[in-house]
């Protein structure tokens, strides 16, 4: 869950991702990078905003339908378009210009980050991301230059240098999915969900390979059917064969929608966990799937891993001059991503000044960077994955975080 705390002190005026009151009286320019809870924080008051909010045409839809005390204020924009701001903070800084261009995060359906360039500052806000192909990334960046970069550092730990790709991960779970719903007409799949909102790619695979409507529940609907291209995929019709509606709750096996009351009924469900926290310690070389008492483990991430985080930043170091943190647990979580992002940004520097790096990364196998194999001092242990991870109350993105600014200045020379 993003503890960002909405502002970016060398953008007075300028609020992304935060909207209560605080925000409110302190910015006239406002930012959305996705429509995830912990995103939207304060967008439920019925007061309109003070000021334009600028995000992408699909989560202006969503926000439009969801909120309509902001419809006026909306103002999407494309992914590569840039906008030529000037801002007039309420808070009595100079008034600027502001540039803003928008790039696709890849997290859920709407999902962007923000690059945002005055005449003395370059920053990129990530939001939540994981980009799924670098060239694609690297086509629609080579013309930023970040000096700030505030990161979504959710995975920036060495116990979760990789995940599996989604491609791979939906795979898999839409393999469970088929072999079971072929195997006899009376069974059904339920969905175990990390949390409240984030699996919309999931469910848009897993109808584009399987041809089953998805079942969700009545409170899960409104927000849902927000997103257009969710409309033929999800369902109020408990008669589906595959169910997400208990949400982010373990489901009972005898998934009261369908009314399954004996133990008979109950060995007709398969319940499979898409999650990423679990798999703490995951390598490419072992599987990401397991089976344990009646339930099927499915590693699946719509953040980046530590590895993929540690390519992102390598790629923008010509320029870099600090990283801050978006999602920080506590002290101990925090110290530990600094070590982290030194270590990545130290091999990347010494590499440099040998001559043995480029000042642009220019292929996929420049990027590939193995975190184990980096030493740096730090308290935290490295732990067994999934077998040896208990998370009957685990949730990918709406983990109890307590809110903190800490920007980290990274040394490069």
């Amino acid at each position: 869950m993003s503890t960002f705390s909405g502002f970016i002190p060398e953008l007075p005026g300028v609020a992304i991702d935060c909207f209560d009151e605080a925000h409110r009286s302190k910015a006239n320019a406002f930012f959305l990078s996705h429509c995830h809870a912990d995103h939207m924080r304060g967008l439920d008051k019925n007061a309109p905003l003070p000021g334009e909010l600028h995000l992408s045409p699909i989560s202006g839809v969503f926000i439009r339908h969801r909120f309509p005390q902001y419809a006026n204020m909306i103002r999407p924009f494309n992914v590569g378009e840039q906008l030529a701001l000037k801002i007039e903070p309420p808070t009595g800084e100079a008034s600027y210009e502001l540039y803003v261009r928008s790039l696709s995060a890849e997290h859920c359906p709407g999902s962007v980050m923000f690059y945002f360039e005055t005449n003395v500052t370059r920053i990129l806000y990530t939001g939540d991301f994981r980009i799924s192909s670098q060239k694609k990334f690297e086509a629609q960046s080579s013309e930023i230059r970040p000096r700030i970069i505030y990161l979504d550092s959710t995975f920036l730990d060495i116990d979760y240098s990789y995940f599996p790709t989604r491609d791979e991960s939906t795979a898999h779970i839409t393999n469970f999915c088929a072999e079971w719903l072929a195997a006899d007409k009376r069974n059904v799949i339920s969905l175990w969900l990390p949390a409240g909102f984030g699996s919309e790619e999931l469910f848009l695979q897993m109808f584009e390979r399987l041809k089953e409507k998805i079942h969700i529940s009545d409170k899960q609907r409104g927000p849902y059917m927000h997103f257009s291209s969710l409309n033929d995929v999800l369902t109020h019709d408990s008669s589906a064969r595959i169910h997400a509606c208990s949400g982010t709750t373990r489901p009972n096996r005898n998934l009261s929608c369908r009314n399954f009351n004996n133990v008979d009924d109950e060995s007709f469900v398969r319940t499979i966990r898409p999650s990423a926290l679990r798999w703490r310690g995951l390598l490419p070389t072992e599987q990401f799937w397991k089976k344990a008492n009646d339930l099927f483990y499915v590693c699946y991430s719509a953040h980046a891993s530590c590895d993929e985080l540690g390519n992102f930043l390598r790629y923008f170091q010509s320029d870099l001059e600090d990283v801050r943190f978006n999602v920080i647990a506590n002290e101990t979580d925090r110290i530990g991503k600094e070590q982290t992002v030194d270590s990545i940004l130290q091999i990347r520097s010494k590499l440099m000044s040998t001559g043995l790096c480029k000042t642009r990364i220019e292929s996929q196998e420049d990027l590939c960077l193995n975190l184990n194999r980096i030493e740096y001092k730090t308290n935290q242990q490295t732990s067994q994955h999934a077998a040896n991870t208990a998370d009957s109350s685990e949730s990918d993105t709406e983990q109890d975080l307590s809110y903190t600014k800490l920007p980290k200045r990274i040394r490069t020379d």
